[in-house]
């Protein structure tokens, strides 16, 4: 080798090295960005009304189909439960938004607190009156001095809201039993008309052995007692100052939603439950109320217009019967409809989501 010259392969081996270092602070900054990026996802925490099941199917869809991550959103569900109530979370800032029903949120307005609806899931309430048929009742007027059975916790409002509308008085005309959340008290005729909804406690009638006609069932929605349930509430000051990623938020759940309504079965598994033999829990069950979750979300201008859209005459209908049946309302401070829910949430998110065909469902 000649002194003062370098040879091909000593140049080969420099270029290698710089290849390498390169590389490495390329994958350095990948991982860093990467990183970065993991730290700068927003944080929703999103409260259920109840324990996970279908009722709740799109968001754990939404979860685990990434749609959420592909808005940049880490979200946390949280179920619910007996002594849970999604409101007071939400006041307390446990939550950021809430799946609860209407009637039941409306009392913390009208103790002043700021709660604004930016999305409506079911667009039809899911309750029902069912009764056997051997009870005599097979219209309502046949509901007079009949035990009827209701949930407490401001569950009762739309029961109430029906005897009303047949001309009784809860007080005098009816007997008024506190009912739990199964059917047994039906099913062993220790009350004549009870509380239940399409998408659980009436498949739990069905799996009994009864069949539709056995039973007489009032929709409440259509005797115009029906009030709106399963809304994504926030705080008002969270809307503000959050805007864009609860508009991301609702796109991620409208896709989750829109995915699990077409592909029922899936999306009960990926709610991740422990399918066991009780009645609730059992997978059979569960897709009979996915079922009846799809059809309740699908409904309406759930369809005309897109999920999660609200549907301002019933949301009027839902604040008059609560003024007229809710005593925390009725008494409580005043306060307009326009401030209590916003579509703007819904507008900016419905534009990038493509719906599937819902008639291929029926």
């Amino acid at each position: 080798m000649t002194e003062g010259k370098s040879s091909p392969g000593k140049w080969v081996f420099v270029l290698i090295l710089a290849l390498v270092a390169v590389g490495s602070i390329y994958m350095y900054n990948n991982k860093t960005n990467d990183s970065e990026n993991d730290g700068n996802k927003d944080k929703i925490v999103l409260q259920l009304k109840w324990v996970p099941q279908a009722q709740f199917a799109g968001y754990f869809t939404a979860l685990e189909k990434g749609y959420y991550e592909d808005e940049n959103i880490e979200v946390e569900i949280k179920s619910g439960g007996v002594g849970i109530n999604p409101v007071d979370v939400l006041i307390a800032d446990d939550a950021d938004v809430a799946v609860a029903w209407t009637g039941n949120v409306l009392p913390a307005i009208a103790k002043g607190e700021e709660l604004v609806n930016i999305g409506q899931g079911l667009q039809r309430t899911g309750m029902v009156l069912v009764a056997k048929k051997s009870s005599g009742i097979e219209s309502p007027a046949d509901i007079e001095g009949k035990k009827i059975g209701v949930w407490p916790g401001g569950n009762e409002t739309e029961p109430f809201a029906f005897i009303a509308k047949q001309g009784l008085d809860r007080d005098k005309d009816v007997e008024i039993i506190s009912q739990a959340f199964d059917m047994n008290q039906l099913l062993n005729d220790e009350i004549h008309l009870a509380s239940a909804m399409k998408y659980n406690e009436l498949e739990l009638v069905f799996e009994s052995g009864l069949k539709e006609e056995d039973l007489t069932i009032f929709d409440l929605e259509d005797s115009g007692a029906g009030m709106l349930q399963d809304g994504l509430f926030v705080r008002k000051d969270f809307l503000d100052e959050n805007e864009d990623v609860l508009v991301r938020f609702l796109r991620a759940s409208m896709k989750g939603w829109d995915y699990a309504v077409m592909n029922q079965e899936e999306a009960i598994d990926m709610i991740g439950m422990d399918f066991t033999e009780n009645d609730v829990t059992a997978r059979p069950h569960q897709l009979k109320s996915m079922e009846k979750m799809a059809e309740l979300f699908i409904a309406d201008k759930g369809t005309s217009e897109g999920l999660f859209f609200i549907d301002e005459e019933k949301l009027k209908n839902t604040v008059e019967i609560a003024r007229e049946f809710v005593k925390e309302v009725k008494e409580g401070e005043d306060f307009n409809i326009e401030d209590i829910y916003t579509n703007d949430v819904w507008e900016k998110a419905v534009k990038d989501v493509d719906f599937s065909d819902y008639s291929e469902l029926n």
